[in-house]
């Protein structure tokens, strides 16, 4: 039998709610990197994960430093630094490529109300994350439609793709499918949360960072060999 991608949970959208499942500058891909560091964002050759972003995630500088803001949030307490680089270097010692929906083949292809997945083979994640930044802004739109204005909407909005693209990083992290009752890794959450809940309450649980510390620690050793 072939074998296929099987996807992460998903996140969905239905009646205003959204639930996990698990951008990019014009004309350029952005690569984003998870340092495990306790040290503020800095370029140096600190042990990273690196997050390279297509260009079809398409996002203005404002809403990518946005969601930068986002996913430090939620990341740094965690012991997962976030710093940008422009290209992957001898300091990334994981490389997860992060795509738009429609970049997905046949068999990456996830619940169509999904915000964002991560593909599985054999039980373990591919280094890969699939984003619907388009039907994120259906959502956002949704809360207060025609009301909001345009640099509130876009505001919105980037913490919904970081919170989105922070849960999908936890898929890989975990090397999960698991999803939880609250925190990071919760399967839904009402649209009005985006809103009403602080990023900082999207963590993980005691047992869930336990087995993130020991996966980093498995890629560290992976890393020095």
């Amino acid at each position: 039998m072939r074998e296929v991608s099987a996807p992460s949970p998903l996140m969905r959208g239905e009646e205003g709610d959204m639930a996990y499942g698990s951008f990019a500058a014009t004309g350029a891909a952005f690569v984003f990197t998870l340092a495990i560091s306790g040290l503020a964002i800095a370029q140096t050759a600190t042990p990273a994960t690196c997050l390279v972003l297509s260009p079809k995630l398409s996002l203005d500088s404002r809403s990518t430093g946005n969601v930068l803001e986002e996913i430090r949030t939620i990341w740094t307490p965690l012991g997962v630094e976030i710093r940008a680089v422009e290209q992957a270097d001898e300091s990334c010692v994981r490389i997860i490529v992060v795509k738009a929906d429609v970049e997905a083949r046949l068999e990456d292809i996830a619940d169509p109300k999904a915000l964002g997945w991560v593909p599985f083979v054999a039980g373990r994640a591919r280094q890969l994350v699939f984003l619907k930044p388009g039907r994120a802004r259906l959502l956002v739109d949704a809360l207060s439609p025609g009301t909001l204005p345009k640099g509130l909407t876009g505001l919105l909005l980037a913490k919904l793709i970081g919170r989105t693209l922070a849960h999908e990083v936890g898929h890989v992290l975990l090397n999960s499918m698991s999803h939880e009752k609250s925190g990071l890794m919760r399967e839904r959450y009402r649209a009005s949360d985006v809103l009403r809940l602080p990023t900082s309450s999207y963590t993980l649980n005691p047992s869930e960072r336990s087995r993130l510390f020991t996966q980093l620690a498995v890629s560290s050793r992976l890393a020095a060999q």
